[in-house]
């Protein structure tokens, strides 16, 4: 699903990966009755080779023009942050990811 890009769309981006990322660990947890941990442990992995693979695209000759140059020791510690930041337990509802039930 290709979308105009703008800095607004980024809450529309981080709730569509979030839902794509939600579908295909409940299909892996149903379809391998693996422990949700050991599912966590697979989605982290594909994650950090999504990076790597995004990571050479952007070195080299042919890379990606984009602009971006990965710098692996500070991408992977802010995706490390990123991670432990949204893992914790939230004591009040969020509500950046509650569903929009209506206007105002």
């Amino acid at each position: 699903m290709l979308h105009d890009t703008s800095p607004e769309d980024g809450r529309f981006y981080d709730e569509e990966l979030r839902q794509a990322l939600m579908a295909a660990f409940c299909d892996v947890l149903h379809g391998s009755r693996l422990p949700p941990m050991a599912v966590l442990r697979m989605t982290a992995e594909a994650l950090g080779s999504v990076y790597r693979e995004v990571s050479d695209a952007h070195r080299g000759d042919h890379a990606c023009p984009c602009g971006w140059r990965p710098n692996p020791q500070a991408d992977i510690a802010l995706l490390q942050a990123a991670l432990a930041m949204t893992a914790q337990i939230l004591r009040e509802p969020d509500l950046l990811r509650m569903p929009i039930a209506g206007r105002a």
